[in-house]
């Protein structure tokens, strides 16, 4: 265990306040509970390079974005502040994040989140009803221009509201909402810089009784659904589809339940462009996406997933804590808290 020193310099340590470790010199190496290295250093350089995109887009668009978002996404994750515990063991106790929809830092922090509440609504599900299946299920457009991000994310949605609600009326879906039980809605962008074009799609894991893969009426065929969802979106092609059973019952249902957290493991983000070489592509290319988000949600919750998500109290994954976003357990009092500050010169995080 580290010994503790001086605290914060903005800060007075008080007489039997818990003690903060800081001037050690010690990196950073924030290991999850798998043993993988948390990426914080790479995270923090990728915002800073989106942090001067948006600068230069900034010159171009004076409207696309505050002085005050530029600053937040400046200083997001420049300190990281751990609490340790008496086992040796540290969790983040604070930290600043700016929320910014395209940040590498804050998105990272997303998807752990949406890992963990997926992970733990499909224990809770199972758990009361055993029986029932789960679908993984992704829906593809082509590949569009900047300016039709809005629009197609639109459609989209209207079109996956079509399958889901049966007030749409549409008949084709009717015997799948017949078994439908709740869904876990995810969108994904990414960008491909040879075609300079985005790829929106949605992850969806779906609940269904376990009828549905017995019943000729309810069952939907791999074919099936890519002409479902071509009718919904009334596209002039056949789009493609992929669609995957997650088996959940016997023994390994905790085990399989898992598995579905797994494969929801999605980073909401879209920093594709980040890396790109010409930086004039690049910079137009964050415009375009940017302005097609705009106040954009990406994560969504229905049926029985947003009723076990409301039961369990979790908070909002794309708005609400990105300190606190997995389940594991530690005590709750630390013995000392350590102290990591973002050192550019090192890139990397020094205490």
């Amino acid at each position: 265990m580290y010994k503790p020193i001086i605290a914060h310099p903005d800060t007075e340590i008080k007489e039997n306040e818990i003690p903060l470790i800081t001037g050690t010199g010690e990196v950073l190496v924030d290991r999850s509970s798998t043993g993988r290295i948390r990426p914080w250093a790479e995270n923090k350089k990728m915002g800073k390079k989106l942090l001067g995109l948006y600068s230069l887009a900034k010159r171009i668009d004076g409207t696309l974005i505050s002085d005050k978002r530029l600053e937040a996404l400046d200083q997001c994750g420049e300190y990281l502040k751990y609490g340790q515990y008496a086992d040796n063991s540290t969790k983040l106790a604070e930290a600043h994040f700016c929320q910014l929809r395209l940040c590498p830092q804050c998105n990272w922090r997303r998807s752990l989140k949406l890992y963990a509440q997926v992970s733990e609504v499909t224990d809770a599900i199972l758990m009361d009803k055993p029986s029932v299946r789960f679908l993984f299920v992704t829906l593809t457009v082509k590949n569009i221009k900047g300016n039709e991000i809005k629009e197609t994310l639109d459609r989209m949605n209207k079109g996956f509201q079509a399958m889901v609600q049966s007030k749409r009326k549409y008949k084709a879906a009717a015997g799948f909402q017949k078994s439908l039980l709740g869904y876990m809605k995810a969108v994904e962008i990414t960008y491909n810089s040879e075609s300079n074009t985005f790829h929106p799609h949605m992850h969806v894991i779906f609940e269904v009784e376990k009828e549905y893969f017995s019943s000729r009426s309810r069952y939907i065929s791999h074919e099936r659904w890519r002409q479902m969802w071509r009718d919904v979106m009334k596209l002039d092609y056949e789009p493609q589809v992929n669609v995957k059973a997650i088996k959940t019952d016997g023994e390994e249902s905790k085990a399989k339940a898992k598995a579905i957290a797994e494969v929801a493991k999605y980073p909401v983000k879209s920093t594709d462009i980040i890396d790109i070489e010409d930086e004039g592509q690049a910079v137009n290319a964050l415009i375009d996406l940017h302005k097609g988000i705009f106040q954009r949600r990406f994560v969504t919750f229905g049926g029985d997933f947003k009723e076990y998500k409301r039961m369990l109290g979790l908070d909002d994954v794309e708005t609400g804590d990105l300190i606190h976003v997995e389940t594991e357990s530690l005590a709750l009092n630390p013995v000392a808290y350590i102290l990591y500050r973002w050192r550019a010169d090192v890139g990397a995080y020094i205490c």
